[in-house]
């Protein structure tokens, strides 16, 4: 019993690194790609589509690969959606403190959601 959750955290502290570390690369390209531009009249950093969908992709991405590989280290589903939980809290954090639009809240759970659904699914196709 205290190796199946001692197995489950650690799975759940490495999906999560994960997740964040590949969410991390999607932001750096995006920005990259298509930086942000400070406007001098209003005093705002203007934040393009291009960074935006960057970050989108980085969610599901991220969630994906992190989840996935949380639920193939602790050979069960829970450790996965841990990872999604917290890609969530991240996602809606970002989201408040920068004043985004609904529509950006809505995907920063829908999407993490999605990709870790997916996940377990992959997940349970390897395993079977």
């Amino acid at each position: 019993m205290t190796k199946t959750i001692l197995r489950s955290a650690i799975a759940a502290i490495i999906g999560i690194v994960v997740a964040f570390g590949l969410i991390w690369l999607a932001q750096y390209a995006g920005s990259e790609i298509s930086p942000d531009v400070y406007d001098l009249d209003s005093g705002e950093i203007l934040i393009p589509v291009g960074s935006t969908i960057a970050l989108i992709a980085g969610w599901f991405l991220g969630t994906f690969a992190g989840g996935w590989l949380a639920m193939r280290v602790s050979a069960g589903t829970g450790p996965g959606w841990i990872v999604a939980g917290a890609v969530i809290g991240a996602a809606l954090y970002r989201a408040v403190t920068l004043a985004d639009s609904w529509w950006i809240m809505v995907l920063g759970v829908a999407v993490p959601l999605l990709a870790v659904w997916l996940a377990q699914r992959a997940a349970s196709i390897v395993t079977e």
